[in-house]
């Protein structure tokens, strides 16, 4: 399923966009954190400002 909840990642958040950049070069990864091991992919997706303020605020759009 999805997230529903939209993340805007900032100068602040390097490591961050370090990693999804590696992710995506590498077409997925598989991380492993203590004992567990996660699979990891990518996909873009477009969304219109509309969509996206939909989205990011929930409820009705005015059309």
């Amino acid at each position: 399923m999805p997230s529903k909840e939209i993340l805007v990642l900032g100068e602040g958040d390097k490591e961050i966009i370090d990693f999804l950049e590696k992710v995506r070069a590498a077409n997925g990864l598989r991380v492993q954190l203590g004992k567990d091991v996660f699979s990891v992919t990518i996909s873009s997706e477009s969304v219109s400002d509309k969509g996206r303020e939909f989205l990011t605020k929930g409820g009705r759009t005015d059309r």
